[in-house]
């Protein structure tokens, strides 16, 4: 009986310890200056003088303005960049919140930087992969298809390419566009395959791309 114990006593320890290393390995940080680099992330401003945060709504005419200072030295992470209508152009820094873009007329308030190839390496090396499939779900991918068929592939102008894509396969789907045939989803790296009955497209659950951020 004390052996039987002593077993599980055992078992129940290195499990916890397991749990423990893969809880922390997978909330590993990765740091860029003051701010925690994110997926999605394209960039940071570095504020060099005070300036204003802008909340900027659906009508940028009705809802739009100042909400607070940012102070110098104060860094924030930039999603993407947008030129609202009646204003100069800006970047994203999260939800409906903007900063305004150096120019002549505005002066230099903010340095914009991009996060160089080491520091994206770390943070695709300290980011849990998520399965979905027999793929893994990336940041951009807004779909994927399944082929039950041997399909060809062309390029963005519809001019052929040599790839034929296997059935059974699973591709990652970044794009949708129109076309004559009804529609084509764009893989990446330039490679489209026309909608067809011999493939299954889908989207990810809300669950799934929970787990991306």
């Amino acid at each position: 009986m004390k052996k039987i114990m002593l077993t599980i006593i055992a078992f129940t320890l290195m499990a916890m310890f397991t749990l423990s290393i893969t809880s922390e390995a997978s909330s590993t940080k990765v740091m860029w200056g003051k701010t925690e680099l994110k997926k999605g992330q394209i960039g940071k401003v570095t504020i060099l003088k005070d300036t204003p945060l802008l909340h900027i709504g659906k009508d940028p005419m009705l809802d739009g303005g100042a909400v607070r200072e940012l102070k110098k030295g104060e860094e924030y992470r930039v999603y993407s960049t947008k030129t609202p209508e009646g204003y100069f152009p800006m970047y994203n820094v999260g939800g409906e919140y903007y900063v305004v873009q150096n120019s002549t007329l505005n002066g230099v308030n903010v340095k914009f930087e991009t996060p160089s190839k080491a520091k994206l390496a770390l943070l695709e090396d300290s980011s849990p992969k998520v399965m979905w499939g027999k793929t893994e779900l990336k940041v951009g991918q807004i779909g994927k298809v399944t082929l039950s068929a041997d399909m060809a592939t062309f390029n963005a102008d519809g001019t052929s390419r040599k790839e034929v894509l296997p059935a059974g396969g699973e591709y990652r789907v970044y794009t949708f566009v129109s076309d004559n045939h009804g529609g084509a989803y764009g893989l990446g790296g330039g490679l489209f395959v026309d909608m067809h009955g011999a493939l299954k497209y889908e989207t990810p659950s809300k669950s799934k791309l929970a787990l991306l951020k």
